[in-house]
């Protein structure tokens, strides 16, 4: 026990610096990918949703099409992803490697994941919310903002908290193609050179990262929810 004390000390003093820096890396291609997959993710979701089958304003010109795209992007295993879109972060980015390539994937993803998100959280809405907004004639942009995202808000968080540890997982697999961030540490480092006191160290602080967004995400969600409540009383 003591040895391998010794060893995570020893580890720590040799890689801390770059296990920072790694997960400085890891979440600020998670932010940006995030931010990107929030924006578009939930105007898709909210088109599935309300566009849908038997929805309030059903569209299968528009809806099919999004969800064939959606379900195509999500059946794609995500390390086959990085490869397909190699050349269009080669083309956008100038290459295929490193931490700014791999937000183009971990948007793809994420957008996909997002939408699906989004779209489960409004159709799990009561039906009632619609006669209410088209008996205030409510428009369209009103039923949205007002009504249905106020009223979703916080199964949003909780799908948004979800798709954050997501893409937290992954971010570690774009070190296979050297994406950078803290997989590609603990694949070169701690993998190929067999360093296991590296690899346990690495997955304790990425346990404790999801962990903290996982309760932050959740409390937040519980205190939208006794807001709603306290309004709707």
């Amino acid at each position: 026990m003591l040895d391998f004390i010794a060893l995570i000390n020893d580890t720590l003093s040799r890689f801390g610096h770059r296990i920072l820096a790694d997960l400085i890396d890891t979440l600020f291609m998670v932010s940006v990918s995030f931010s990107v997959a929030f924006i578009v993710g939930t105007g898709i979701g909210l088109v599935l949703a309300l566009c849908g089958h038997n929805r309030p304003y059903q569209n299968k010109k528009i809806a099919v099409p999004l969800a064939l795209l959606v379900n195509t992007i999500r059946s794609v295993p995500f390390i086959l992803l990085l490869i397909v879109m190699a050349p269009v972060a080669r083309f956008f980015i100038g290459t295929a490697y490193g931490i700014y390539a791999s937000m183009i994937s971990l948007s793809v993803v994420g957008i996909a994941i997002v939408s699906r998100l989004v779209e489960q959280a409004i159709i799990d809405l009561s039906p009632h919310i619609y006669d209410a907004a088209h008996s205030m004639a409510a428009t369209r942009w009103q039923l949205v903002v007002n009504f249905i995202l106020l009223e979703a808000r916080a199964a949003l968080v909780l799908g948004y908290t979800s798709a954050i540890i997501s893409l937290i997982a992954y971010s570690t697999v774009v070190g296979v193609i050297a994406g950078g961030g803290i997989g590609y540490l603990a694949l070169q480092e701690g993998f190929y050179m067999w360093n296991q006191p590296l690899m346990w160290v690495i997955i304790v602080v990425m346990i404790l990262l999801v962990q903290i967004i996982q309760v932050l995400g959740s409390y937040l969600a519980h205190s939208l929810d006794k807001k709603r409540k306290r309004e709707s009383s």
